[in-house]
């Protein structure tokens, strides 16, 4: 793994819907990333799933990007911008009803996920210029991603070798594990009125 990640700078829609790529505007990529950095969840987690021909288990590697909120308006317009793209995506509803101790206040959330390794890629080189604190994650993701698709024989249904087991890999899940606990303090921050934040 490398010391530093660089990079390069509706109604419901089936994926069988998507026919083409239209043009996204800078301001729509910007305005996507911004959710992403608010509103989004890069998500990393290694599952444990059947491969091979006999039935065996072995571990995956399985990012997936998901946004969530309560309006469903801003879901929908990161659908559009989805669509323009050309990304295979899927939608779910955060029902309140599963928690018991809700509140009046709560409301159901709608999330809307990209969960293939290659949409992801797509969805992250295009975002990635305008990410602020979610931007150095995605490197690392992508990174990741990349790695894991170089790895021979990786598919569900071979018996390939367990490439989560290797040290590179560990590295990437423990680089992005850093990276998502990465905190400043406010109170050591320097604050002036009408200035930029320093620290």
């Amino acid at each position: 793994m490398q010391d530093a990640f660089e990079f390069d700078p509706q109604p419901l829609l089936s994926p069988t819907s998507i026919t083409s790529v239209v043009e996204v505007t800078d301001a729509e990529l910007a305005w996507l990333a911004g959710i992403i950095d608010g509103e989004g969840n890069l998500q990393a987690t290694v599952q444990a799933k059947k491969c091979g021909s006999k039935g065996g288990r072995q571990n995956y590697y399985e990012p997936k990007v998901r946004i969530t909120n309560t309006d469903v308006r801003m879901i929908q317009r990161v659908s559009e911008i989805y669509v323009k793209l050309g990304l295979v995506f899927f939608y779910a509803v955060n029902s309140v009803k599963r928690y018991k101790n809700r509140k009046s206040t709560w409301r159901n959330q709608l999330e809307i996920t990209v969960g293939s390794k290659i949409q992801i890629i797509k969805l992250l080189e295009a975002v990635m210029p305008y990410l602020v604190h979610k931007q150095r994650y995605a490197a690392i993701m992508l990174e990741a991603i990349h790695w894991v698709q170089s790895q021979p024989r990786r598919g569900r249904h071979s018996a390939g070798t367990n490439y989560t087991g290797k040290n590179e890999f560990q590295e990437y899940i423990a680089a992005m594990a850093a990276e998502r606990e990465f905190h400043i303090e406010p109170e050591v921050t320097h604050r002036v009125a009408s200035q930029v934040l320093q620290w």
